[in-house]
């Protein structure tokens, strides 16, 4: 090639780049949608909603919430599948994402049709019940719900929720049965508590001011810890050994994203994540920070929707 010819690639392949960086240089240049997968009041909605607050000013552009519960939590991700790869559109993937496809046909595949930007919190989940009702521990609840095969009903936020893998895992666990009622949001979980359509709750500590109201009562929690927001509850695994259970949430974009944007979304994002603002509003709600750059999500994605092949077919949950 002579040296007029090389100079000419150089230069093509220089100008090919100067688009993305322009590009990411003028972003964003208009409102950020961020779809979260519940409805509004659980403690995923609050979270994010409290993390584009203080993201906004860093990006310079508002950032709207937009809620689509039901689905098993799952629209969020079926919005990334039609929406342009512009950052203008972003979602919030919860676990069932990488569970539901194997359950039933989701339209997507979480290990290729997504441009992952960053992990970012994880809740802490549990079991709770009504204040009125017999049960005043964990080991009462499991001999009740023997000496009752299913007559307790739980709710959870959605179907294939991490909540309801592990309400499933300790159902075969311990010989017992109880029926599974699956709402769209923790927030109608709670409600159907109250008007006493259930029995129990399974889900993140969104519940918390109906304990300190004295209105419900926390039986255990699924981390490896104590809750700092419930001390005297015991988790599971100090019970009976349970292995641990979490369920991590980030943000991801449509596939396709441009790398600059990406790149962008994520150092704003890890900075906002940082501040004490943000792990105050995480702790406020049972959450910590799970912290993955946009290629260690994408490996954990991968890994997540891999291992969750197994748990539905040992659970019987898929029903293609």
């Amino acid at each position: 090639m002579s040296l007029i010819r090389k100079l000419c690639a150089t230069l093509a392949l220089t100008l090919a780049g100067v688009p993305l960086v322009a590009q990411a240089a003028a972003y964003p240049e208009r409102t950020i949608r961020i779809v979260v997968p519940y409805q509004a009041g659980g403690s995923t909605d609050i979270v994010v909603r409290k993390f584009a607050e203080l993201a906004a000013p860093e990006l310079g552009q508002s950032i709207i919430i937009e809620n689509r519960g039901g689905a098993g939590a799952t629209l969020g991700a079926r919005a990334l599948t039609t929406a342009q790869p512009d950052g203008y559109t972003l979602a919030i993937l919860p676990s069932p994402v990488f569970r539901m496809p194997h359950i039933q046909d989701m339209g997507y595949d979480p290990r290729s049709d997504f441009t992952y930007v960053m992990m970012l919190s994880g809740y802490t989940l549990g079991v709770a019940v009504p204040a009125t009702a017999p049960y005043k521990t964990w080991a009462e609840f499991i001999a009740y719900a023997k000496a009752h095969p299913g007559d307790i009903a739980y709710g959870t936020a959605s179907v294939g929720s991490a909540s309801n893998v592990m309400m499933e895992q300790i159902a075969t666990r311990n010989g017992v049965t109880w029926r599974h009622i699956p709402y769209k949001g923790e927030s109608d979980v709670i409600q159907g508590i109250m008007g006493g359509q259930l029995q129990a709750y399974a889900g993140s500590t969104t519940v918390l001011p109906m304990v300190q109201s004295g209105k419900m009562r926390m039986l255990v929690t699924w981390g490896e810890r104590r809750s700092a927001q419930f001390p005297d509850v015991p988790t599971l695994h100090e019970l009976d050994g349970t292995p641990p259970a979490y369920a991590p949430f980030g943000i991801a974009a449509p596939k396709g994203l441009p790398e600059p944007v990406r790149n962008k979304l994520h150092d704003v994002f890890k900075r906002v994540a940082e501040t004490q603002a943000f792990k105050n509003a995480l702790t406020q709600y049972g959450q910590e920070l799970v912290y993955m750059d946009g290629a260690a999500y994408a490996e954990y994605a991968a890994q997540q929707y891999a291992a969750e092949a197994e748990i539905v077919k040992a659970l019987g949950l898929a029903n293609k």
